[in-house]
């Protein structure tokens, strides 16, 4: 009976968290209103006060859990057994669609104050990560043989990261000619 408990409990939360994901990125953190976010996850409002203790604590699951969903799709991409090459293109394909998918909702948070220093610290705390995956995974192709060994892990890893954010500037450039064009420089 306990493990049905849990088990029930786990999909009202997961409910919860979806519910509030949706409220968030329609009305913003400081117009999302805790009784949307309950009829949206088919409970009552005081339910989701079994669960989180405050809107705050409620967003900050929300990040945590759209974050660690990226990180965990990342660790897989990088953790592959492809070329280095393609699994650049397939880290910024992905980062790319995320941003993508989730960029005009997040806009909406990004707007408001207080939601904004969550963000700051969650993607300082996310940042660190995907440098941490990067970098390992640029020592790796090193160690291959498919990138130079004279060349610093934390640079490209650094590099990398920000390729992303190229991707919504004026110029349409294909991912596959940014990797081409970075090989090219650091390639054994």
């Amino acid at each position: 009976m306990t493990e049905e408990k849990n088990d029930i409990r786990g999909r009202r939360r997961q409910a919860i968290l979806a519910a509030a994901a949706e409220e968030f990125c329609r009305n913003g953190f400081e117009h999302a209103r805790m009784d949307a976010i309950a009829v949206r996850a088919g409970i009552g409002k005081s339910t989701i006060y079994e669960y989180f203790p405050s809107k705050n604590a409620l967003l900050t699951a929300v990040g945590e859990q759209m974050a660690e969903r990226v990180f965990v799709e990342l660790s897989g991409i990088l953790h592959s057994n492809i070329a280095f090459r393609d699994k650049m293109i397939s880290y910024m394909r992905f980062l790319t669609s995320v941003l993508a998918q989730m960029g005009q909702k997040l806009l909406v948070l990004f707007r408001e104050d207080s939601s904004m220093t969550f963000f700051e610290e969650m993607s300082h705390q996310y940042a660190e990560q995907q440098y941490e995956l990067l970098e390992a995974e640029v020592v790796r192709a090193q160690q291959a043989g498919e990138l130079r060994a004279d060349i610093d892990p934390i640079v490209v890893a650094t590099l990398l990261a920000s390729l992303t954010s190229t991707m919504f500037k004026a110029r349409e450039v294909p991912l596959e000619s940014l990797v081409d064009v970075l090989m090219r420089g650091m390639g054994a």
